[in-house]
């Protein structure tokens, strides 16, 4: 059977093949049985077209017919059973309390109704390779509340007044429990007196854009207590945190190289810290003002470790002479068989002889309870650090500050310090 482009037969009996075929019979049998010379080809010819012609008219009006007949058949259809109308589908009730969630179900609700089952398996496949992006990481719609207005207020306030005070915490060595040196801890405090830790007042002066010339203050008032500890003779040096916002701007090492030289007496006296995911992360120019500082002798210290994993050598190249790790992870990995915490990473009994023999010393960092110090011990673990040894201590502001910040005023203001390390 002969079907048109739309899928409608043509042919449906002998008759009409007979038809559709004459033509060819006639103009091949025209050739063997009409002489030429007898001069009825001209008539045989025009016979044999007009046979077509009326021949592909017929087949025409076939299929015409044929259509007008489905066309009328399914009016007919309609009229005695209508098609039902596609049910309506309700989307489930989205009770969510940010954006973000909103976003989230909106996205799983529409999902059976976009692809469903009769959807093409190759489109189905592209969806699932590209799917909905995930609502956190679109920006966030969320208007802050008044609470947090008015703390990102007080915060920008305190910065502005330079209302910073400074506290230490001892590192002690193992077993010894003897102060080996320092860490300053920057507190913020706000009008009302209440003392901020830095996580709770970094963020809002990282979102303003004010976190190198924190940490340059920080590091000023760290000078003055490192500078008053060489006065009273004592050998300590003082460790001090940068952000990782200061540390990734551009010039901002390079800026502390130009502090130092100007306090030459302290080269050697003040550790810079920078956080695990800075150390991974440096760039080409952070490597020569690295370089810069670590040949004016400035000690640093890998601090805010994330996981166990590093290689001692290319710390001991980056000038890192101090490497806090935190004690609850290695000693989770102490307690393993094999002693490793992930992959082909060193045995956590090989942490502290691998680091020293690359002239670094490893500290236990968050020593919570006295219970955590008998496995530091075991692990070889030379320092150690947090509340189970001591709390951060204030320093008098007129140590730590100098003498144009010493009065805000506040030197008998309450103290509301929070649990803090």
């Amino acid at each position: 059977m002969v079907t048109n482009t739309k899928k409608i037969s043509v042919l449906r009996d002998r008759k009409a093949t007979m038809l559709a075929f004459t033509p060819a019979f006639l103009a091949a049998a025209a050739s063997a049985y009409v002489p030429m010379e007898a001069g009825h080809i001209l008539p045989v010819f025009g016979f044999l077209i007009m046979a077509i012609f009326f021949g592909l008219v017929f087949l025409w009006w076939q299929a015409e017919t044929e259509r007008q007949g489905r066309v009328t058949q399914l009016v007919a259809r309609d009229q005695e059973a209508p098609i039902p109308a596609d049910p309506l589908v309700l989307r489930p009730s989205v009770r969510a309390v940010s954006p973000v969630t909103v976003l989230r179900e909106l996205a799983m609700s529409a999902g059976p109704q976009v692809h469903g089952d009769e959807a093409d398996p190759a489109l189905s496949g592209r969806m699932q390779a590209a799917p909905f992006p995930e609502p956190s990481l679109l920006p966030s719609m969320r208007r802050p509340s008044a609470e947090e207005i008015s703390r990102v207020r007080l915060v920008n306030q305190a910065f502005e007044a330079d209302r910073i005070e400074m506290h230490l915490q001892p590192v002690v060595s193992l077993p010894q429990h003897k102060i080996r040196f320092y860490e300053a801890l920057a507190r913020l405090r706000l009008s009302d007196g209440t003392l901020l830790r830095p996580s709770e007042f970094l963020p809002i002066i990282e979102a303003s854009g004010h976190a190198s010339d924190f940490d340059r203050r920080v590091l000023v008032r760290t000078m003055a207590v490192a500078r008053h500890l060489v006065a009273r003779g004592s050998e300590a040096i003082v460790g001090v945190n940068l952000t990782a916002h200061s540390v990734a701007e551009p010039g901002f090492l390079w800026s502390l190289a130009r502090l130092f030289d100007a306090s030459p007496d302290l080269l050697g006296k003040i550790v810079l810290e920078m956080s695990q995911q800075s150390w991974r992360y440096i760039d080409a120019d952070h490597r020569a003002a690295l370089a810069a500082l670590r040949e004016r002798g400035v000690p640093f210290s890998l601090d805010r470790a994330t996981d166990l994993r590093f290689d001692p050598v290319r710390l001991a190249d980056l000038g890192i002479r101090f490497m806090k790790l935190p004690a609850d992870l290695m000693i989770e990995a102490a307690e393993r068989a094999d002693g490793r915490y992930a992959g082909p990473e060193l045995d956590v009994r090989d942490f502290a002889s691998a680091l020293r023999r690359q002239g670094i010393l490893l500290i236990a960092d968050r020593v919570e309870d006295d219970g955590m110090v008998p496995m530091l011990c075991e692990l070889g673990v030379p320092l150690a650090q947090g509340f189970a040894f001591a709390t951060p201590r204030p320093v008098k502001p007129e140590v730590s500050e100098p003498p144009a910040l010493q009065s805000f005023g506040l030197e008998n203001a309450p103290t509301l310090l929070r649990h803090v390390g």
